[in-house]
């Protein structure tokens, strides 16, 4: 447990300023170009990306995410590719088990086209809820994995949880086929909001099992937390961060929630009208950022808290964090592969391939001996360019133009002129500033809160003033 052990004050926001900006719809960067400008692939693309690849050298070691859309209960607030399948297992096993067939096949055949000879040094279970599936079923899964690549003794496995569908017997087997990380979906501790988004798990569950994964010595126990959902208001939000803080995880993300209703039919069965204002979600951010660091948390990224000594924060350090589809994770070195309907791989410098949506074509797809790849984008020079500099502004809310010259070759103040001159403007509005060193700094907490204001000044993709003007709408850290 960590114990608040000093007070940090986080200097007062201009709101003139904050106001100004707030206000503008801007992409997450989850990517760099954002899916809305990937184009329709197949299978031929993927191939000749792998081939690539392999042609590299010396080539980047992978990390495998996999995609499990299946859920018992439905939140209100998820915005992810999922399938409720209720709470009989039996009843829905043969769906279930049709699709681990298709991970098996799609794992075996992903293996052949990039080869067994760079490990796998990070391994991600996401979805969806992973612990749908039995303890049998996640042990097929697994040695699938393994039969298909080869593991590095030293790997990450981690896992997103349901606590509320995760067995001791399911943990305990975890533990035993060498998971390392376990992510929890904690969202709020707050009753009414727990009942309005259908995510009820009281605090004592989240205390007893964060007790069982101490139990187990699992190396890291995270938290994800949502902030901004209908009837959460700043004290609410405060009392969810203390009981964060007494159970101590190692590692938290605390999101902003995604208010897509126009996308994401769930999401209309909320009630908007209880939606806490940009002012009251504002708050709801410094109190975050005020609580977890003075609790010893180290603010990473846009939205993620790292105890120092977790390996999120160590990878700051050693410049290995990247922002990806999985938030702030570690393993920027690693190429990701990726399988499961919807799932998205990511080639170093070569371009994103995303596997179909629809869970039957997937499926299909594989049972023909087809990759079921649906869509993507092949980078060029410029896309690569910006990659970097936007994860360094993410990852390290700092921009150093020596290092991205001497990655490119190019002549950062010649290449980016036009970016810097409205760089300066920021630097006259609190969010950044510009050393001596020509080195590009996110202040806190205005600029860290503007994050993606600053870096939609390098996408090369939106609308040159799209990061300034707009029509007013809700403050949005991450959605």
């Amino acid at each position: 447990m960590i114990a608040v052990n000093k007070s940090i004050t986080q200097p007062k926001i201009d709101m003139d300023v904050f106001n100004r900006y707030s206000g503008i719809s801007l992409p997450r960067h989850v990517s760099y170009p954002m899916p809305t400008w990937w184009q329709q692939m197949g299978v031929e693309d993927a191939q000749k990306m792998y081939e690539k690849d392999s042609c590299q050298l010396p080539g980047s070691d992978f990390s495998l995410y996999l995609h499990i859309p299946f859920c018992e209960r439905l939140c209100k607030f998820c915005a992810c590719n999922r399938v409720i399948l209720g709470s009989n297992r039996e009843k829905v096993r043969p769906q279930v088990d049709r699709y681990i067939a298709a991970l098996e096949k799609e794992l075996r055949m992903l293996a052949d086209a990039v080869g067994t000879q760079r490990p796998l040094r990070q391994i991600h279970w996401g979805g969806g809820s992973p612990t749908y599936l039995d303890a049998e079923q996640i042990e097929r899964v697994h040695q699938a994995i393994a039969m298909a690549f080869r593991i590095a003794p030293d790997a990450e496995i981690a896992m997103e949880i349901d606590p509320r569908s995760a067995s001791q017997e399911k943990m305990r087997t975890l533990k035993r086929l060498g998971f390392t990380r376990i992510s929890l979906g904690v969202q709020d501790f707050d009753e009414a909001t727990q009942k309005h988004v259908r995510r009820i798990q009281p605090y004592e569950m989240i205390r007893d099992f964060t007790a069982l994964c101490r139990e187990l010595d699992f190396r890291s126990v995270n938290y994800d937390l949502i902030y901004g959902m209908p009837f959460q208001t700043p004290e609410t939000i405060r009392e969810t961060v203390k009981k964060t803080i007494t159970l101590g995880p190692d590692r938290i993300a605390f999101y902003h929630f995604a208010q897509i209703p126009d996308k994401i039919a769930t999401q209309r069965g909320m009630n908007l009208s209880q939606l806490p204002n940009s002012e009251s979600k504002l708050e709801m951010f410094q109190i975050g950022l005020e609580l977890f660091e003075a609790a010893g948390y180290e603010f990473i990224g846009l939205d993620h808290f790292s105890k120092p000594e977790e390996s999120l924060a160590k990878s700051v350090t050693e410049n290995k964090i990247q922002r990806n589809f999985q938030g702030m994770t570690t393993g920027g070195d690693l190429n990701l592969l990726a399988v499961g309907a919807s799932s998205i791989s990511q080639i170093r410098n070569i371009g994103f391939l995303q596997n179909m949506k629809n869970i039957d074509d997937y499926v299909n797809a594989l049972q023909t001996d087809l990759l079921p790849i649906e869509r993507g984008k092949w980078f060029t020079e410029d896309d690569c360019i910006r990659q970097a500099v936007l994860s360094d502004l993410y990852c390290m809310a700092e921009l150093n133009p020596t290092s991205i010259e001497q990655r490119f070759n190019i002549e950062f103040k010649e290449y980016f002129a036009s970016e810097l001159k409205v760089l300066q403007e920021l630097a006259i509005d609190g969010l950044v500033e510009i050393g001596a060193d020509d080195v590009i700094r996110v202040i806190k907490p205005l600029g860290r809160v503007l994050l993606r204001n600053i870096a939609a000044v390098f996408d090369a993709y939106l609308d040159k003033q799209a990061y300034r003007v707009g029509e007013r709408a809700n403050f949005s850290v991450n959605a």
